[in-house]
């Protein structure tokens, strides 16, 4: 198996666990309950280790480690497959 495609689908599965961030920071403005609001805070707390909240910096960790889980999910999944689909489509 050639790892570069590999890694090219790793990385387009990294940007959209990136994206799916974003959305789930967004998401906040749409709420009205601050249960809702404490609830989801305390849920991004929980699954990114290091947010602490919605300021700059917390959000460009929680970015970065969004990008990485997606990485290597999707490469340790595409390397307990065996067969990258990306290979054949040539």
């Amino acid at each position: 198996m050639k790892t570069e495609p590999l890694l090219k689908h790793a990385a387009v599965i990294g940007v959209l666990a990136v994206v799916l961030y974003a959305a789930c920071l967004l998401w906040r403005f749409t709420m009205t309950d601050p249960m809702v609001m404490q609830f989801h805070l305390l849920a991004l707390k929980t699954a990114l280790p290091g947010f602490r909240g919605y300021d700059s910096g917390s959000m460009l960790l929680g970015g970065v480690i969004s990008f990485i889980y997606g990485f290597v999910i999707s490469f340790v999944f595409h390397s307990l497959h065996g067969v990258c689909v990306c290979e054949t489509k040539k």
